[in-house]
């Protein structure tokens, strides 16, 4: 991941958002109808990230809140991160800017 400290993420349009507790559900819309076919379910730190992308930011920023946030090391929090960003900008949720 070290090469993509400095890539920008941000959230994605387009998505409808729902916490229940720890864990956020996102719903894709298109024109004015939910796909519930392609709904996504993050977990505690997923949605905390996702939670923290209202504004651009890089992958060595969202490691850093990770890590306060969580208290874990660098390395876990990084994984964890590479991880949720594989699936998230393959699945259009997050952009890679």
């Amino acid at each position: 991941m070290n090469s993509v400290r400095n890539k920008l993420y941000k959230k994605q349009t387009g998505f409808v958002e729902k916490t229940v507790g720890n864990e956020t559900v996102i719903i894709p819309i298109v024109g004015t109808v939910a796909q519930m076919e392609k709904v996504f379910s993050l977990n505690e730190i997923g949605s905390f990230i996702y939670n923290n992308l209202t504004s651009e930011k890089s992958a060595g920023e969202i490691i850093r809140l990770i890590i306060n946030e969580f208290e874990i090391d660098e390395q876990t929090a990084e994984k964890d991160l590479e991880q949720f960003l594989n699936k998230a900008v393959a699945n259009g949720i997050i952009g890679e800017l």
